[in-house]
């Protein structure tokens, strides 16, 4: 009995494709139109090899129309009657036009599937593409990646001469770029495989202590502070009363800020963690920002850039750097205008948690003040955005902030403030 072919008409597959449900259509023969949930429409050619039963995407419709379709699928039955699998010389063929891709092809792909994924933090992206752009390409982008030894990577490390955590970072870069090599089967090794950085740059240099600013350093810095500047002072003071990373706050748009109500939403494409929180904001707190807000403008940004060519860079409207203020800082040691021990805007956290946990707020307490995750079993049941903890330790270091720069009495000590582990 002669196979049925030539089913589907041209009105049918239209009329598939306007009402957007997810169908498979035979055609006859194997050739089969499919629709997915997500509105694709394609070509498949169902066949058997060795047994088995396999499929060969022939291409997207409209792009290619039933016609083709059908002439294109009668040329992959033809092998099929000959012994061949068309899938399987598919995949040789992409492997092969793989395998002789340079490392600008290799970046290029893996922009497009890994770095772009979601998964990673914006400033991990940023960082690895200025890697790749500033480093990688220039130095082995017309290289073969099958070409690329232990030694390449070597000489480009060595040859770059930055400090031991920027060459780590970009040795991890190009670490992940050449195990997407691998996945992909182009090389059978990573060419960065068993570098060690203490060969190439010594050991690594000692980890900066942070600093936690003193009471008695408080009280000399706070008064003076707006010698960085009053946007500067403002920003520090919100630093240093929130308890939040320097990146928060200089990407803070005013549409997330609720003065009225006294609470900030740091949005998940601002946060560390890429989980968005709720800061409460204490009425002190409240007028700082409220005066920042007059200061900015029109812009959306509550610290809007201040120079046309960083506007003009990012394509407009836009905020200050996340160096702004640790330059202002440091242009105040330099001109011996602060007289405290050298700190950057991150020890305002650390400052921030030690004088928390000397006011009396438990080690819970103070880790969820500066928005660290909890662990356990608070960490799965503590599920609340608003934490009334929080408030009453924010409000309480704010008061602490606002005497030493006034110069008044600390507040006492909150030592009846429990942990959340007593108070469940």
């Amino acid at each position: 009995m002669a196979k049925t072919t030539n089913v589907l008409s041209d009105i049918q597959l239209k009329r598939w494709v306007a009402k957007g449900e997810p169908v498979a259509k035979s055609d006859g023969d194997g050739l089969t139109f499919t629709l997915s949930k997500g509105g694709t429409a394609a070509w498949v050619l169902r066949y058997r090899s060795g047994g088995r039963r396999k499929e060969l995407t022939l291409g997207n419709y409209p792009d290619l129309g039933l016609a083709a379709a059908r002439e294109r699928a009668r040329a992959h039955r033809v092998a099929v009657d000959e012994g061949r699998d068309p899938a399987a010389e598919k995949q040789e063929q992409k492997t092969r036009a793989m395998a002789a891709w340079t490392v600008r092809e290799l970046v290029t792909d893996y922009r497009g599937k890994c770095l772009r994924g979601g998964h990673l933090a914006p400033g991990t992206i940023k960082y690895r593409d200025y890697d790749l752009d500033d480093v990688v390409l220039p130095r082995l982008g017309s290289r073969d990646v099958h070409r690329v030894t232990t030694s390449d990577i070597v000489s480009v490390l060595i040859g770059i001469k930055r400090t031991w955590t920027i060459t780590r970072r970009i040795r991890t870069t190009l670490s992940q770029v050449f195990d997407h090599a691998i996945a992909l089967q182009i090389i059978p090794a990573n060419p960065c495989a068993g570098i060690k950085l203490t060969a190439l740059k010594g050991p690594r240099p000692p980890v900066r202590k942070r600093v936690m600013l003193s009471e008695e350093e408080l009280r000399k810095l706070l008064p003076d502070i707006e010698v960085i500047g009053m946007e500067n002072a403002l920003a520090f003071r919100i630093l240093l009363a929130t308890c939040v990373r320097t990146s928060e706050l200089v990407k803070a748009k005013k549409s997330d800020i609720d003065l009225d109500n006294g609470s900030w939403w740091v949005p998940d494409e601002n946060v560390k963690t890429r989980s968005g929180f709720s800061v409460p904001l204490t009425p002190t707190v409240v007028g700082w920002f409220r005066e920042l807000v007059e200061l900015s403008g029109g812009s959306d940004y509550l610290l809007p850039a201040r120079q046309e060519r960083r506007r003009r860079n990012k394509g407009g409207d836009t905020h200050v750097a996340a160096t702004t203020l640790w330059a202002a800082i440091c242009r105040a040691f330099d001109r011996r205008e602060i007289e405290v021990r050298r700190f950057t805007p991150h020890d305002t956290r650390s400052t921030a948690k030690g004088h928390l946990r000397n006011l009396g707020f438990s080690r819970e307490i103070s880790e969820i003040a500066l928005n660290h995750v909890l662990v356990g079993m608070e960490k799965l049941y503590d599920v609340r955005e608003e934490i009334p903890e929080r408030r009453v330790a924010l409000e309480k270091w704010a008061g602490f902030i606002v005497a030493c720069e006034k110069g008044e009495p600390s507040p006492a000590p909150a030592y009846n403030v429990v942990s959340l582990r007593s108070a469940a």
